[in-house]
């Protein structure tokens, strides 16, 4: 008895799911639809660490500058200001560092800071995001 009423239960459930479903409409402007590719504001990025020597044979990174570039041949670009760009640094031995800033407005450029300042030798990548879409950096790998 308890069996066949839990299985009633269930397939009732799955029934109203179901009808819900067969019935569910979306009447709005603001839902997009078809295979438009999602693009980014930028073909590349060029990340440039600011460093400061710290006195003891190792030098310390403060802030990236951020340079935007368009096309084959890479023209920089103000397409990507006014968004928020984050700057995702990996370092030696795993863990990342996470940054953000606003792009300025007419601006090809951003700096970020990185606090705390990070060693040199601890860099071994970079990506960076602009509103949501990672685009390519131009970084080295094992350091700078």
């Amino acid at each position: 008895m308890r069996k066949a009423l839990i299985a009633v239960i269930v397939a009732s459930a799955l029934f109203a799911v179901g009808a819900l479903a067969a019935n569910f409409t979306v009447n709005s402007e603001d839902v997009a639809s078809g295979s438009d590719g999602v693009t980014a504001c930028a073909d590349s990025v060029d990340v440039d660490f600011d460093t400061d020597y710290d006195g003891t044979s190792d030098w310390d990174v403060g802030s990236a500058l951020i340079t935007f570039y368009d096309g084959t041949t890479p023209a920089a670009t103000t397409d990507c200001a006014s968004f928020g760009a984050t700057l995702a640094v990996e370092l030696d031995g795993g863990g990342q560092q996470l940054a953000e800033a606003t792009v300025p407005t007419g601006s090809s450029t951003v700096t970020i800071t990185l606090t705390p300042a990070l060693k040199a030798n601890d860099i071994v990548a970079a990506s960076v995001l602009v509103d949501g879409k990672e685009l390519n950096v131009d970084t080295p790998g094992g350091g700078l």
